[in-house]
């Protein structure tokens, strides 16, 4: 038995074509399969739950962004009894860029298909888990501009979004503590970082390791206005962790704490925390690929 979850929503039209496609692919390869099609915001993290609940190995499959996918590793009650395998099919789909996982379905479906696994790292907050990268600052303030924003789809919504929000920008006051390191300063932003790109393909921290046991805390520092135009093309670029703005630490564990009225964001999700406490969880994540 295979577990299929999608989001009707996510990738717009794309997303119900390619759940009809990768259900016929994998009855053509003998395989029972159960479709979860998700209809409100945590409705996938609840199908997880109960399918590892209920199911001592069970196998699910999910169609969607990051998000979606997201929502499904918080559903886990033990990871031992679940093994994933990721369609990409969303607005951003940076996990399964890290990944090199295919925007293709033919093509993403194939070490599912083949049952290829391995065990890839996540990180554990205080109330949930995130697979990609949380963090605060200017990411987060785009996302904010973006849901308020009507018009537009996808990455060209982003990216108008990401202009208006660079044009305003404010720093945000934070407090950070890694290893030896405490400091407290004014930042464009931070991330917490898995994987390494933000924003449909922006990479933020180039050099994570998705099986390395450690996380990438990224500090870019305040810019003045006119830096931070030409830093956006050096982040485009892949070269942020290079500028002299940007330190980066490697560690097991991160806290992050916003001292303004700025907010959070983790998988992309915004949130009103002020806090961020951080911790690798190493190779529990079992992952078709």
């Amino acid at each position: 038995m295979i577990h299929v979850i999608f989001n009707p929503t996510s990738g717009q039209r794309k997303t119900k074509k390619t759940a009809a496609f990768v259900k016929s692919e994998l009855e053509a390869a003998g395989f029972s399969v159960e479709m979860h099609p998700t209809m409100r915001k945590d409705h996938c993290t609840e199908i997880v739950r109960e399918i590892t609940d209920r199911e001592e190995s069970a196998r699910v499959v999910v169609i969607g962004g990051d998000g979606t996918f997201s929502e499904a590793i918080n559903g886990v009650s033990d990871f031992d009894k679940v093994t994933f395998g990721l369609i990409p099919c969303g607005t951003g789909n940076d996990f399964a860029r890290k990944l090199g996982i295919s925007g293709k379905a033919k093509e993403a479906i194939r070490p599912i298909l083949e049952g290829k696994e391995q065990k890839l790292d996540y990180i554990e907050l205080e109330n949930k888990r995130c697979l990609n990268v949380c963090g605060l600052g200017m990411d987060v303030d785009v996302l904010v501009k973006y849901a308020s924003m009507r018009h537009f789809r996808g990455k060209i919504k982003y990216y108008l979004a990401l202009f208006d929000t660079l044009i305003h920008f404010k720093p945000h006051r934070v407090r950070y503590k890694v290893g030896d390191v405490e400091k407290e300063q004014d930042v464009f932003m931070v991330a917490v970082a898995n994987g390494s790109f933000i924003g449909g393909g922006m990479p933020i921290s180039p050099e994570s390791d998705v099986r390395d046991g450690m996380l990438d805390l990224v500090v870019i520092d305040a810019l003045k206005r006119g830096k931070i135009f030409p830093t956006l093309l050096k982040f485009l670029g892949g070269k942020i962790h290079l500028q002299p703005c940007t330190h980066v630490f490697k560690a097991t564990e991160a806290e992050v704490e916003i001292l303004d009225e700025g907010k959070i964001q983790i998988d992309g999700e915004v949130r009103s925390e002020p806090k961020l406490s951080a911790k690798i969880v190493r190779n529990k994540l079992r992952l078709y690929l």
